[in-house]
């Protein structure tokens, strides 16, 4: 059935959310600014509700000790900021991958919305509004959610591909321009161009290349500029563009959508944004596709980069928690492990320093502690990377593992680690 497709004001569209409602917020750069605002405005009117959603660029602000009791927020991809809400048990952490979210957060899940609220960029001649750069949970939900609300901002880039809902199925919308969130470049120092000068060795030319975000990836991507027809799978960067104008990213080797890219999300600044609008090389797939370890696994010469905060000497991988207190998410990470083990090709590869914490902690540890959450299991774990070399683990016994792990720890770490790793 067709939906009315009226124009509202912010104050009338958040009007029509309830108390105790449960409302999907979109991800990253795609955020509704204007939307959230209109809800922290109308707080105690909807109190309770339960805002969801995944990475935020902005500071929660749903999360202040104003809204306790008021805004509660469910999400499979914590954050320290959002310690003190969780504190005091308004935040609902769900440890659920990248490509189960469109099950879990839509009709019929677990965290199924009661409203889904979109970011798009204005509609063409048919009717056709582009959830611009972030369609990866958005997108399916919105297909099926009792209630969709648009905000339509003309600085969203029209992005191409499968990122569109049609008018007639969107509830009302409302008009509110707006700069889109940015992700700008991190910086990167010498660690980190160590150990992307180790990754770009294991990337060989032709592949597919998912990187996540942060310093790490983004030294890994200036690292490949040598390269050769590299495609690129699942997120597009900043970091990216320099690529893609030198003819390094062309996509001509890709084994899916060849000449194009399959993207659910776009992190960057506005440089990117703009190099987006209805760009045919970019193809949006929300994360029913993107993440699917499945698609993942015809892509070939696929490599996937991603970090950590700890990785024990059997390939245990710790990338969501420290000390027991959870401070991320599972992500996408173990959605592409597992693609990349299914690949023809496919390496999949984890990048960190050797130590954190200014040096004084080793991230090499011969177990990992009581209460470490396990984001990539060992028995997928394939290439360990710090800025003291590579450590290939497919196929390795128990005891290979360790003394390749050994190999990647700082020399003030690797004789107790040695010892602690022999009688564990």
């Amino acid at each position: 059935m067709a939906r009315a497709f009226e124009k509202a004001t912010l104050a009338d569209a958040v009007g029509r959310l309830r108390a105790g409602m449960k409302v999907l917020l979109p991800a990253g750069c795609g955020d509704a600014i204007a939307i959230r605002d209109e809800i922290l405005g109308q707080a105690d009117r909807l109190a309770p509700l339960t805002l969801m959603g995944g990475l935020r660029l902005d500071d929660y602000p749903f999360a202040r000790p104003a809204y306790a009791g008021k805004l509660r927020f469910a999400t499979w991809h914590h954050s320290p900021r959002l310690a003190e809400a969780a504190a005091r048990g308004d935040v609902d952490f769900v440890p659920i991958r990248y490509f189960d979210t469109v099950t879990v957060f839509t009709e019929g899940g677990a965290w199924a919305p009661d409203a889904v609220i979109v970011h798009c960029a204005p509609p063409d001649a048919a009717g056709y509004l582009s959830l611009g750069v972030s369609v990866s949970y958005s997108l399916p939900a919105a297909r099926r959610a009792p209630l969709v609300i648009a905000q339509v901002n003309a600085r969203m880039p029209r992005t191409l591909g499968n990122a569109f809902l049609h008018r007639s199925q969107i509830d009302c919308w409302v008009e509110a321009e707006h700069p889109l969130a940015e992700y700008p470049p991190t910086p990167i120092g010498a660690v980190e161009r160590t150990i992307a000068a180790h990754v770009a060795d294991l990337v060989p030319d032709g592949a597919t290349v998912q990187v996540g975000v942060g310093s790490i990836p983004q030294a890994v991507m200036e690292a490949l500029a040598g390269k050769k027809d590299l495609g690129v799978h699942s997120l597009l960067v900043d970091h990216m563009l320099p690529l893609i104008e030198s003819g390094v990213i062309n996509n001509a080797r890709k084994r899916l959508h060849p000449g194009r890219m399959d993207v659910g999300e776009i992190m960057g600044t506005e440089r990117l944004f703009r190099w987006a609008h209805e760009n045919p090389a970019i193809n949006m797939e929300p994360s029913d596709i993107a993440h699917d370890p499945e698609v993942v696994g015809t892509l070939g010469d696929f490599v996937s980069v991603n970090s950590a905060l700890e990785v024990d000497v059997l390939g245990q991988v710790n990338a969501e928690s420290v000390q027991g207190r959870q401070i991320t998410g599972i992500g996408g990470q173990f959605d592409f492990v597992l693609g990349a083990s299914r690949a023809s090709g496919g390496r999949s590869i984890i990048a960190l320093p050797s130590t954190g914490r200014d040096g004084q902690v080793s991230r090499i540890v011969a177990r990992l502690p009581s209460g470490a959450r396990v984001t990539t299991p060992r028995f997928v774990a394939d290439f360990i990377v710090t800025e003291w070399g590579v450590a290939a683990l497919r196929g390795k016994s128990d005891a290979g593992r360790a003394r390749e792990m050994l190999r990647l720890a700082h020399p003030a770490f690797k004789g107790a680690l040695g010892r602690e790793a022999a009688t564990s």
